[in-house]
């Protein structure tokens, strides 16, 4: 895109300055203990509201602060408004009006940000296990894997900004190498990517959020791209037959294990060693691939899922919902 050269001019003005103390979220207040064969057995909410301002909605209701927030419910920030949440899982996102956004549970991301500008701290994890901070839009996926901050907007025409904060992050758009790899480009604390359908070169970004969002905003002020619907449609099923190549190699290699653990186990019992040892190999290399093909069967979900989500709201979906003919596909081979 041509405005690809301006958007990066701009993040260029905002590097250099000091990187901020990330502030921990709030405790949340312990809530009373659930009745007897009640609340005990439901799965927790994804993650609660902590702080709002603006006239902040959650499906169309006003939010209440406190409240938890259920996944596919849209969330929405007015201009001027801010609404902070606290994840599950530690994170912590905070959402910049105008913006909507979706909490999700059947991808490895927690939220999709379908337009506006969202701040995301993973703060360190110590020693207890906890999923990467993984926040997917139409035209990109990021992701922090251990601890970082980052600030991602995206724009009304669908394009994206990352700029990274602290820390590192992973960035994707759902392609892959030759090997069928996903492609990520790792940035650094004080770099910042554009992603108006593909990944530029990273560029010098950012440290400071207040420097952050003010790039942003001047990004978001530039003259958008026209884009017809038709085109975004058209766009849209693209991603869905590149959805579709990732969940059959998907298929494909899965098949190929049963039939390797099955051969590993049958050579066992007949005592057959150097051909069990070469069949035990075999099925390393199986799981480094299935690993490899689910990440990238992942991201192309995620991308799909949001550029619908996006048209949807603005009254532009297909007739033919992509996301509900594949979702059961999708559950059986990544297991969400």
């Amino acid at each position: 895109m041509r405005r690809g050269a301006a958007w990066l001019a701009l993040a260029l003005v905002a590097c250099g300055q000091e990187a901020p103390t990330a502030t921990p979220p709030p405790p949340r207040e312990v809530e009373d203990e659930p009745s007897e064969g009640h609340a005990a057995t439901e799965d927790p909410a994804p993650a609660s509201l902590v702080r709002a301002s603006g006239e902040v909605t959650v499906g169309g209701a006003e939010a209440r602060v406190g409240a938890d927030l259920a996944a596919e419910v849209p969330i929405e920030v007015p201009e001027g408004g801010q609404a902070v949440i606290q994840l599950r899982d530690g994170g912590r996102l905070e959402l910049d009006g105008p913006a909507r956004a979706v909490l999700v549970e059947d991808s490895a991301a927690q939220v999709m940000l379908l337009r506006g500008r969202l701040y995301a701290a993973q703060p360190p994890a110590g020693n207890a296990p906890r999923p990467p901070l993984r926040i997917a839009a139409p035209s990109s996926t990021v992701e922090i894997g251990h601890a970082g901050e980052v600030y991602v907007a995206v724009f009304d025409w669908g394009g994206s900004w990352v700029s990274v904060l602290q820390g590192g992050a992973a960035v994707s758009v759902g392609e892959s190498d030759a090997r069928q790899r996903l492609r990520e480009l790792d940035v650094v604390a004080g770099r910042a990517v554009a992603a108006p359908d593909r990944l530029a070169e990273p560029t010098e970004g950012p440290t400071r959020l207040a420097a952050a969002r003010e790039a942003a905003a001047a990004l978001a002020a530039l003259e958008a791209p026209a884009v017809e619907p038709a085109a975004e449609r058209a766009a849209l099923a693209q991603e869905a037959d590149r959805l579709d190549q990732a969940l059959r190699s998907l298929e494909t290699e899965t098949r190929r294990g049963r039939d390797l653990t099955s051969q590993h186990r049958d050579a066992v019992r007949q005592g057959q060693t150097d051909e069990a040892s070469r069949l035990q190999r075999e099925l390393v290399a199986h799981s480094q691939a299935l690993y490899r093909l689910r990440r990238l069967a992942t991201a192309r979900w995620e991308r799909v899922r949001a550029k619908h989500l996006r048209l949807d709201a603005l009254g532009r979906a297909p007739s033919e919902d992509p996301v509900q003919a594949r979702r059961d596909r999708v559950e059986g081979l990544l297991g969400r």
